[in-house]
């Protein structure tokens, strides 16, 4: 009954893709704001 959980895409464990998609998150935001004080 017990089925193997599935591994993510590039990385060892579920909680350094979840860092990585975070991290990503961040530096999206950090450039919009950037683009908004340099565009307004």
């Amino acid at each position: 009954m017990d089925e193997p959980i599935d591994k993510p895409p590039f990385f060892k464990s579920w909680k350094g893709m979840y860092v990585f998609v975070m991290c990503v998150f961040a530096v999206l935001v950090l450039l919009f704001y950037l683009f908004t004080i340099t565009y307004s």
